[in-house]
């Protein structure tokens, strides 16, 4: 009896925190959009949630500077979110608003990246009334970009904004514009490369290793590189270079 109460006490311990699991999964509470821009003189952004479910959830909003472990108590950003808590009916939406606290002060020459958070939580009757059940919270996690007006430059043409050199292991890509460059596909005379691609920060660069080895120094070759927009779809451009 002993034994067995023990085992009953170590499962409801391991069931209690698997309540507060972050799980990277298939949400079926999505954003309409992959990315949001927000731009200096804008008052507010709204983001738009969909509920593919046929039930509903609790969801919590919250944004953070990049730490991927941030939760709504310890995120912060120089933006809020509203309304940060609320319930979103089966295969509804809601919308929500994104607006600057006071005047951040930020680089004015290039964009800043920041990070909208949203967590679903199901209904805690899922599945019917049982004692022992996993509730998976579900957080996803998305770009928020915001683009000073002091920015002139053409978000269309990052790709004329590129420039490439040879390096160990693979090739060296330059951002040269003031946008951040969210990369999804880089292939030289037709080699792809390893693994996925970092963002690349405005003016800065990135060495990117691929899986038929070194670009040759001195040859000229053929980049291929494919990139996100503002609006979320991939863009490709080509480029014959002397690396």
């Amino acid at each position: 009896m002993q034994r067995n109460g023990f085992v009953r006490a170590v499962v409801a311990v391991a069931l209690l925190v698997s309540l507060f699991v972050y799980k990277n999964a298939s949400a079926t509470v999505i954003m309409i959009g992959s990315r949001v821009v927000y731009h200096a003189e804008d008052q507010s952004v709204d983001i738009q949630l969909r509920n593919r479910d046929n039930f509903p959830y609790v969801i919590q909003a919250w944004l953070d500077s990049g730490d991927a472990e941030s939760t709504p108590a310890t995120g912060k950003s120089p933006f809020m979110i509203t309304p940060a808590s609320f319930r979103i009916a089966a295969n509804e939406g809601q919308v929500l608003r994104l607006s600057k606290m006071g005047n951040p002060q930020l680089p004015t020459d290039r964009e800043s990246v920041f990070y909208f958070n949203f967590l679903q939580i199901p209904p805690s009757n899922l599945g019917g009334e049982k004692k022992n059940k996993i509730v998976l919270m579900l957080k996803n996690r998305l770009k928020v970009f915001y683009r000073p007006a002091e920015i002139t430059a053409n978000p269309k043409k990052i790709g004329e904004m590129l420039s490439f050199v040879s390096s160990n292991g693979g090739i060296t890509i330059k951002n040269n514009s003031p946008f951040f460059v969210s990369l999804t596909d880089v292939q030289v005379d037709g080699n792809a490369q390893k693994g996925k691609i970092p963002m690349i920060s405005p003016f800065e660069s990135q060495d990117i290793s691929l899986n038929g080895g070194t670009a040759q120094k001195g040859r000229q070759s053929k980049v291929k590189v494919t990139y996100i927009n503002d609006y979320g779809a991939r863009v490709a451009n080509e480029y014959d270079v002397q690396l």
